[in-house]
């Protein structure tokens, strides 16, 4: 007979999340402090769109040399990972606007721009990861078998002894794999790990196929028409590389690490774990204090106060960390960080390296 698994569910946060938000709500309340915050959201969202908008005019209008042309592939680049960390991830929050339809509609360039369904990244990331963040099974962003192991949990492979040294190209491959399909085999087999994905409908259709059909427009076929096919593929892959290895190594800092807590639906269950609790402890901040990578990466850095408050802008994340830091140890809850972005790095190759051992037979040397 089959064991049926029972679907994990959290209490609520318990005192610990109520001061936590009682908090924070009094910290919003400051008209100056929202606007202000707003003002860098929005000047960010100029940066990103002026960034993708004039590399990519310049590329194909006025055809730049060799030099210009890296230029612009950096400017691009730069402002694909941009929209993607500071417009698209908050918008499919519900984090930029109040309304839901215009959070759906700016988040439509994750369509438009990126190449990926935000209808299926809404499903993937808000309800598959941040339910279940690091619960096996559950949470579709740490299931990468057979290629890698990323919980004790998964089943140990022969090759997974090397996934230290061959996971860093894979993480470059990511949203490459999205824009060739992953996303529409998802919406296909109707679900994201054991999260629901219902067929699009309606507008959500319409944004989806229209999305593509955008993207592919100024990704590919625009450029054709003015570059010899293997400029525009290694112009492509490169700006398609870069923006999936910072995207995939920031997530994996934050949640593939050492410190960070993981779990199997079955001890979360028995354990009547607290929703806030397992965020926090499941979940690590790295170069929380470097003002430069935080504007970078919107907010990212600071995981735990946006899975704690994901439909709060990125911009209020710094001035959440203090008030989440102490009620945290007040309540005898583990808030992990790494003060610096090797410290993070060498956390993250190390928990790779261990669980890539991890169960496998000892070798022996008879002498």
């Amino acid at each position: 007979m089959a064991v049926v698994v029972q679907r994990p569910v959290f209490a609520n946060g318990g005192a610990f999340m109520a001061e936590t938000r009682s908090e924070v709500d009094r910290y919003l309340e400051s008209r100056r402090v929202c606007f202000r915050a707003r003002l860098e959201l929005y000047a960010k969202t100029v940066v990103a769109f002026g960034l993708v908008g004039g590399s990519w005019a310049t590329l194909v209008l006025a055809r730049p040399g060799i030099t210009g042309g890296v230029l612009c592939l950096a400017g691009l680049t730069s402002g694909l990972i941009l929209v993607g960390f500071c417009v698209q991830h908050d918008a499919n929050h519900g984090a930029y606007f109040r309304g839901r339809r215009l959070n759906h509609l700016l988040g439509w360039t994750a369509d438009a721009l990126l190449g990926f369904s935000s209808y299926a990244w809404r499903v993937k990331h808000n309800v598959a990861h941040h339910t279940y963040t690091n619960v096996d099974g559950y949470d579709d962003d740490i299931d990468q078998t057979p290629f890698a192991r990323l919980l004790p949990s998964q089943r140990p492979r022969s090759w997974y002894r090397l996934q230290h040294l061959y996971i860093w190209p894979l993480y470059g491959l990511m949203m490459l794999r999205w824009q060739l399909g992953a996303d529409i085999a998802a919406l296909v087999r109707g679900r994201i790990a054991q999260s629901k994905l219902r067929p699009p409908q309606r507008w959500d259709l319409a944004g989806l196929v229209v999305g593509k059909a955008v993207f592919v427009g100024w990704a590919v076929v625009v450029p054709l028409l003015v570059y010899p096919w293997w400029v525009v593929a290694c112009g492509y892959v490169t700006v398609t590389t870069i923006a999936s290895l910072v995207t995939a190594i920031t997530f994996q800092l934050a949640h593939c690490v050492e410190e960070a807590k993981t779990t199997s639906p079955e001890s979360l269950t028995a354990d009547k774990q607290f929703w806030a609790v397992h965020e926090v402890e499941s979940t690590v901040n790295f170069c929380p204090r470097n003002p430069v990578l935080t504007w970078v990466l919107g907010g990212l850095n600071h995981q735990i106060e946006h899975h704690l408050f994901p439909r709060v802008a990125h911009t209020h994340y710094p001035q959440l960390a203090p008030i989440i830091r102490h009620n945290a140890l007040k309540h005898g809850i583990r808030y992990n960080e790494h003060p610096s972005l090797g410290a993070a790095l060498r956390s993250h190759q190390r928990h790779l390296r261990t669980l890539g051992r991890m169960g496998l037979a000892a070798e022996i040397e008879m002498g």
